[in-house]
């Protein structure tokens, strides 16, 4: 990523911190994309395969106060 933004330099700790259930990244480990914590299955096969189609990596965390 050419010139990244300052969002596009946020940690991974810093965006779990901040709400975002998951995250992608590009090759050079900057921040492309987040999302919010997922109502349905369809809304983590849609981000996966975004991110994939656009080469970049997924890290998805647990849901806040889900099941153990």
């Amino acid at each position: 990523m050419k010139n990244p933004f300052p969002v596009n330099l946020q940690t991974s700790e810093d965006v779990r911190k901040a709400g975002w259930q998951a995250e992608t990244r590009d090759d050079d480990g900057h921040l492309c994309r987040t999302h919010a914590p997922f109502e349905t299955d369809e809304e983590i096969v849609w981000l996966v395969r975004e991110a994939l189609e656009h080469g970049e990596t997924v890290t998805i965390w647990p849901a806040k106060g889900g099941a153990a």
